[in-house]
């Protein structure tokens, strides 16, 4: 009897180990998508941003002229 309540508290070891190593696998995906999609949106906009400089003309005051 003592030794299948080993098997049975060392099989809940186990699976408590196993889950807990999913939960940080899916912590760690969820951490690098959102990093990748905040890298992505963060050169998207400096790009944007260099493209308006590019096309400005200088004396035009506050407003872009584009061509």
């Amino acid at each position: 009897m003592a030794v299948v309540l080993a098997m049975v508290i060392d099989g809940l070891g186990l699976l408590v180990n196993t889950l807990q190593g999913m939960q940080e696998r899916r912590f760690s995906a969820t951490y690098d998508a959102v990093s990748s999609a905040v890298t992505s949106i963060t050169m998207a906009f400096v790009v944007c941003l260099l493209s308006i400089h590019r096309h400005a003309r200088p004396g035009i005051g506050i407003g872009f002229y584009f061509t």
